[in-house]
């Protein structure tokens, strides 16, 4: 008997519902492994660096700097900056 014949007497001896999550577990499975083996899409790869370099700054007025983190804490300006 081979494993998908296993696996069907299995499920045809289970509840709807329990079925349906064998169902459920089985499309899983399958869409992971198609995804895990289809090649790459159309897009050219961007090296490190260069990715790097354009996403600097990017997020710039999101995060505080040094000096806005010390000001909120009540301390004066950087030393390095005297």
């Amino acid at each position: 008997m081979t494993i998908a014949e296993q696996v069907y007497e299995l499920v045809k001896s289970l509840p709807e519902e329990q079925a349906s999550e064998i169902l459920t577990f089985a499309e899983l499975i399958r869409a992971k492994h198609l995804n895990a083996n289809q090649p790459m899409s159309n897009e050219v790869a961007i090296p490190w660096a260069e990715l790097v370099k354009s996403l600097a700054g990017t997020w710039e007025t999101d995060f505080p700097n040094l000096e806005d983190i010390r000001a909120g804490l009540g301390q004066d300006i950087l030393r390095e900056s005297l």
